[in-house]
């Protein structure tokens, strides 16, 4: 029977492919004759225009080329024959390119102070999370209820947006503040693609503000997904050690730091705690009933909270069993304070005889930082940067509050991991200076000519420090890479030009002489090499595409900064180079040394 069925399978399937088979032989057949066909007509096509218009194609395509080459190379010939005249003019004028030189690190320096800082450009990813709260004890029905309607009203306008995830409560095992509970939700937007994301973003964000605040008593805060930073922008540290009085400045410092335009979304953490029932015993009834206030006080917890009597065994799960009293007995403060604490004794004792009930309200949180306790008043970044949104807080908070013996602030947050990597950044800059130094010293073998040439890079300075100022970029951990970069490529033109005016000196040529001729002949290379630099660099400067805020700064930092520095370069060394041969010619003179080669050469050598 199994051999049956085998044969009947073979002959079923055979029937099957042989049609199948016979189908796609015919068809890849046909297809295969017309591609071969339409390429052979194609090409007698393409062949024929070439034929027809060939050496119309061809003049107008050397026109086209030759077209730019000939703007380039007459703008190269032109700049060749002025810059020796311009060479010299700064030669016989020392005076006016030191001049220009000291002013422009002067505007450096000014516009360096009132340039703003950050630690990292805010990427805009087109998603954000609205944190909402009531006011705390608020059951979570109610929260629904009223926080449901702002959700309705955001589903009906939809513009700009993609989805919306509400989240209602809060959940105990992802837990991010203190303050959450049933009081409190997050609503989740993720936004449509677009090429403008940014102003989109900051749009949506406004309008959904709106929506909120009509709502009293609602605290809302925004939150974007961060890439290298936990921290919020601006935390103020309040420290001391009386509990109420801190929280009574955190309030105040909040409602303060509220009003000022260049923060956001101000909030503390020590907020108003949840509601509880305090149960004061008295000691002496407890001894006079021969009570353990330890045993009682526990008893009263498993009686309200509840206590995990079991677990039932469910197949691959164990359900714990809790165990406390029914919903009417622990409804309200009255009901507990006739909770009887000895059930199976003849006169019954209830916890209204032995202890005082109150309503109260626990610490949202105790917060300690080296043993200090401390309250934070957290904000976003608003209308304006990191540095100057610091400085406006330290500003309203030393002018307009009278702070008491025993409390004090520190601004923390993102200003502190900026300050540090200040220091870092700083040191990172002058050892890869010292490295620069070192090595050009050991090429030239010489102690003063790598001066010179390091002389370009707070030329560089001069354009990336007044260039981010006037396309308003705040100063960040990314500028500074792209500075510490600048270092390394700006000192390759000064190289070429120095090298050369050595070599001329060797050759026998004047120093006058021989600082024109290097600066004519290393013209070109010079201008090619930051023309490669910067057109390299010119996409990343766009800012196309996602996470574009943060290479944006860096590539404006080092095309800004070679820009000013290849221009400054081909005035201000040959001057330098000129007068320091000037020195070591008068030096010479002074001494009666016989003169040497190279840049230290009184005069040419003998022939």
């Amino acid at each position: 029977a199994l051999r049956q069925s085998w044969q009947h399978t073979v002959s079923w399937k055979r029937w099957i492919l042989a049609p199948y088979l016979l189908v796609r032989f015919v068809l890849g057949t046909v297809l295969e004759f017309t591609g071969k066909l339409l390429l052979l007509i194609f090409t007698a096509l393409a062949g024929l225009v070439v034929r027809i218009l060939g050496p119309g194609l061809s003049s107008a395509g050397r026109a086209i080329l030759h077209w730019p080459m000939r703007v380039v190379g007459g703008f190269l010939a032109a700049l060749n024959a002025a810059y020796p005249r311009v060479i010299h003019r700064a030669l016989d004028h020392p005076v006016p390119v030191i001049a220009l030189v000291a002013l422009c690190g002067w505007a450096t320096w000014e516009a360096g102070q009132r340039l703003d800082s950050e630690l990292l450009p805010e990427v805009h990813q087109g998603e954000f999370t609205f944190e909402v709260s009531l006011p705390v004890g608020t059951p979570i029905e109610r929260t629904e209820a009223i926080l449901g309607k702002v959700e309705e009203t955001l589903m009906d306008n939809r513009e700009d947006i993609r989805s919306i995830l509400v989240t209602f409560g809060y959940d105990v095992t992802n837990m991010r503040r203190s303050d959450e509970g049933e009081h409190s939700a997050r609503f989740k937007v993720l936004l449509e693609p677009d090429r403008h994301l940014a102003r989109t973003e900051e749009r949506v964000i406004r309008r959904l503000r709106e929506h909120f605040t009509g709502i009293p008593d609602l605290d809302v805060r925004v939150v974007r997904p961060v890439l290298f930073s936990s921290k919020p922008p601006v935390v103020v540290e309040i420290q001391g050690d009386d509990l109420a009085v801190l929280k009574q400045f955190a309030t105040r410092a909040r409602d303060l730091l509220a009003t000022l335009p260049e923060l956001a979304d101000v909030e503390t953490t020590l907020q108003s705690g949840a509601p509880e029932i305090q149960v004061s015993y008295h000691r002496d009834k407890l001894i006079l009933y021969d009570l353990n206030i330890g045993q009682v006080a526990r008893q009263v917890r498993d009686m309200v909270k509840g206590f995990e009597a079991t677990r039932f065994n469910l197949k691959d799960r164990r359900i714990p069993i809790l165990v406390q009293l029914d919903q009417p007995g622990r409804e309200h403060v009255a009901d507990i304070g006739r909770m009887v604490l000895n059930p199976s004794e003849p006169e019954p004792i209830v916890l209204n005889s032995i202890a005082d009930l109150t309503l109260g309200e626990g610490p949202s949180e105790i917060r300690r930082v080296d043993g200090q306790r401390v309250a934070l008043v957290q904000a976003n970044l608003g209308d304006g940067s990191l540095g100057s949104a610091v400085d406006a807080v330290e500003s309203a908070l030393n002018q307009q509050l009278r702070w008491p013996p025993g409390l004090s602030y520190v601004v923390t947050g993102q200003n502190e991991e900026w300050e540090r990597s200040q220091t870092t950044l700083y040191l990172a800059i002058g050892l890869s200076m010292f490295l620069v130094y070192v090595i050009m010293a050991a090429q030239f073998e010489s102690l003063v000519q790598p001066l010179i040439i390091m002389l370009t890079i707070p030329l560089a300075f001069v354009g990336s420090v007044l260039g981010l100022k006037l396309l308003n970029v705040s100063l960040s951990v990314v500028v500074f890479l792209g500075m510490i970069m600048l270092v390394g490529i700006v000192v390759n033109n000064a190289i070429v030009l120095v090298d050369y005016f050595n070599l001329l000196r060797r050759r026998g040529l004047t120093p006058r002489e021989a600082i024109a001729t290097a600066g004519s002949v290393r013209l070109r290379p010079i201008l090619m090499t930051t023309a490669t630099t910067v057109l390299g660099l010119l996409p990343m400067a766009l800012g196309l595409g996602d996470g574009a805020e943060i290479r944006t700064p860096m590539a404006l930092t080092v095309i800004l900064g070679l820009i000013t520095s290849t221009l400054l370069t081909l005035i201000v060394i040959p001057v330098v180079c000129y007068l320091v041969e000037l020195m070591k010619l008068s030096l010479v003179r002074q001494s009666g040394e016989p003169a040497t080669a190279g840049i230290a050469d009184s005069s040419p050598p003998a022939s």
